[in-house]
């Protein structure tokens, strides 16, 4: 087939015949076969990710450190900020504490913060360490909101020179005592009365001299208390002298002691405290095992366990002899708990309490028996158990006094079980290790929830199927603080406490203190499901005076009452108030 194309003459088709228009068929039949065999595919397309989200801009604090005597830069003096709260897109693992010190001009900068509140606080030797927003020693510092990208500048801080504590400690001739420990004993108010909670110690010298630096303002005792050093007293010698814990100015009783005030920098120097000598005692007995077998190189300590303010001290130690006896001397009046240390060969313990007068304690017999078990699991809800990220530890403390136990924590496994030895007496189950957020909901033995009470165990006993459930579904409670013209108030202490009396107990999880931030707001979390109150304060009149049960009886007709359920956050605004 051909086409003529001449421009200007126009298109003039020509006809096709016979052989042309057959060979013209064969090749329209061939190229339609081929069209209708074909693949079509059509152009593939590479499908275009998301766009990555971006990393919140870190914030970045800046301030001075200054001394508050001479308003004097402070170099070398540390800052550190904790995050408190998180936000809910904090990057696991991320880092929830950053730290630092000042330079020669005082300055400090924390930079590459995530955004969240944080606690900031600044430390230096021979000073008074302070919380941002702290106007009160004891009293818990104000957040700092901070917010991603933010620069946030004159985070200032001003340092009390911690006060100091000299003086002197004479035998009864006159001569100086060497390694006397004296602790400078600050007052809290504990039931509207003042108990002394020991706060720092120094040990004399060759010339009887102490000093303690470094103390916040407030009101102290002095006691002194005496330990024989060097090898073990001689059970033949007859020098049964020893010397009583003493109260300056030289008392055995902390009621007859003298209470003197110590100002922020003040020096309180020679102070001159004699002790006077008594007759001690001797503590002898035997250690055997359950079927009075005796033990021998069991390691023995003794323990005094009436020192004030909650204090324990750490007396003597002996090593059974191979028939299981043992001697310990030069015992001063009191009450101790002696008990023996378990080891990798000997895990069986004994434990006894026991009142030394003015005549030896003879014949005890100290009987080491297996140590009670608790095993179980910890529960958790399969939703919220990717967000436990970190390995716990759990424990079986005494209820009473935690002190009391040398066992130690261990790990929970990774299939959430765990097996812990524990004291024979009453318990109390503690997990600790937790990330931000978590608590322990409830401890279940025989399905009955101990989580606020003991568990009463005896020797050798064992505890099965107990069931630990954690969970991250805790309440928060926030809001803001005004005054009586409607104005935010950064200046005061938020104080949660359960509205049961019951709970008002050392150490409640249902007591909470907080400050609000900047911007007169407040936010605790981690607040466990129950009935609350709430009331915001000016001012404390004493430090730590929340965990006395009759301050807290007197403030609650100022409180608002509140109920929170378990994962619930819940807003309170409040008006701020007088504590006293």
């Amino acid at each position: 087939m051909r086409f003529d194309t001449n421009v200007g003459r126009g298109f003039q088709p020509r006809r096709v015949g016979g052989p042309e228009r057959a060979a013209l068929h064969r090749v329209l039949l061939v190229a339609a076969a081929l069209l209708s065999s074909a693949q079509i595919t059509p152009p593939q397309t590479t499908p275009t990710p998301p766009a990555p989200t971006a990393a919140p801009q870190p914030a970045i604090l800046r301030g001075h450190v200054v001394a508050a005597d001479s308003g004097q830069p402070l170099r070398k003096a540390q800052v550190r900020a904790m995050l408190i709260d998180p936000p809910p897109d904090f990057t696991r693992g991320a880092f929830r504490e950053r730290s630092t010190t000042t330079d020669v001009d005082g300055k400090y900068e924390l930079a590459d913060l995530a955004p969240g509140r944080y606690n900031v606080t600044a430390f230096k030797s021979s000073f008074v360490s302070a919380t941002w927003g702290q106007t009160q020693p004891l009293q818990p510092g104000a957040p700092l909101d901070v917010k991603a990208g933010q620069t946030m500048d004159r985070i200032d801080f001003t340092l009390q020179r911690g006060g100091v504590i000299t003086g002197r400690v004479f035998d009864e001739y006159g001569e100086p005592l060497t390694n006397v420990d004296v602790a400078a004993m600050l007052a809290r108010f504990v039931n509207g009365r003042p108990e002394p909670q020991r706060t720092s110690s120094a040990s004399t010298n060759d010339l009887g001299e102490f000093r303690i630096f470094g103390l916040m303002p407030g009101q102290y005792w002095l006691q002194a208390t005496w330990r024989r050093f060097g090898a073990p007293a001689d059970p033949t010698s007859p020098d049964r002298t020893g010397y009583p814990d003493t109260y300056f100015p030289g008392t055995t009783s902390v009621a007859e002691a003298q209470r003197f005030t110590v100002r922020a920098g003040q020096t309180v120097g020679d102070l001159v405290m004699a002790l006077s000598p008594i007759k001690t005692s001797r503590i002898e007995g035997t250690i055997v095992d359950a079927d009075g077998k005796p033990i021998g190189g069991a390691v023995i300590n003794l323990v005094k366990t009436e020192a004030p303010g909650g204090g324990f001290g750490y007396v003597a130690g002996q090593m059974s002899r191979p028939d299981g006896t043992f001697m310990i001397a030069a015992v001063a009046p009191g009450d101790y708990v002696l008990r023996t240390q378990p080891t990798p060969t000997q895990k069986n313990t004994a434990q006894m309490k026991l009142t030394v007068g003015a005549e030896d304690v003879k014949d005890l017999r100290l009987v080491a028996l297996p140590p009670s078990t608790i095993s179980g699991r910890i529960v958790v809800d399969p939703a919220q158990a990717s967000s436990l990220t970190t390995p716990l530890m759990i424990a079986a403390m005494p209820f009473e006094n935690a002190m009391m136990s040398p066992l130690q924590a261990v790990r929970v496994g990774d299939d959430l079980s765990f097996e812990v030895t524990a004291p024979a007496g009453r318990v109390r189950i503690t997990v600790t290790n937790f990330p931000p957020g978590w608590i322990v909901r409830a401890v279940r033995v025989n399905a009955v929830d101990v989580v606020d009470d003991a568990l009463d165990l005896k020797p050798g006993e064992a505890t099965n199927g107990v069931d630990v459930e954690v969970t991250n579904k805790t309440a928060t409670l926030s809001g803001l603080v005004t005054n009586a013209r409607g104005e935010a108030v950064k200046d005061c202490t938020v104080l949660v406490f359960a509205a049961d009396s019951k709970r008002w107990t050392p150490g409640s999880r249902y007591l909470r203190v907080s400050r609000p931030d900047q911007d007169g707001r407040f936010k605790i979390g981690g607040v466990v499901a129950a009935q609350y109150s709430v009331v915001a304060l000016d001012r404390f009149e004493t430090p730590g005076q929340w965990n006395d049960a009759e301050f807290l009886q007197r403030i609650s007709a100022k409180a608002t009452t509140v109920s929170v359920l378990e994962g619930e956050t819940k807003t309170i605004d409040l008006k701020v108030t007088t504590g006293s």
